[in-house]
């Protein structure tokens, strides 16, 4: 699978980021406190936390209003198109979806 397209709302310091991965290798890069271990650490909850989880508190947005929102877009070998969006909180305030396509709308 490859990384397609990452959406993050009020996920740590990222108030609203969208990024689209190239194929191959893609670099963040940029001054210190700008975001980009953040960035990293959505996708790794986006793929690997419950969105329930404990942990979620420490995605909280620094300046609040809301729950962290995580949508990762991914490809398979076969062109089809995978997106896993996380809400990320306690109780019903949390949610998971995973949505297929084959075109990536």
């Amino acid at each position: 699978m490859r990384l397609v397209r990452l959406s993050v709302q009020r996920f740590q310091c990222i108030e609203s980021a969208e990024l689209d991965f190239a194929a191959g290798l893609n670099v963040l890069y940029g001054p210190n406190d700008l975001g980009k271990s953040s960035l990293a650490w959505a996708i790794r909850a986006v793929l690997l936390l419950q969105h329930g989880s404990a942990l979620h508190e420490r995605f909280v947005s620094w300046y609040g209003g809301g729950e962290p929102r995580v949508a990762l877009t991914l490809c398979d070998r076969d062109g089809r198109y995978w997106r896993v969006t996380k809400t990320f909180g306690s109780g019903s305030a949390g949610r998971s979806v995973l949505a297929a396509s084959k075109d990536g709308r």
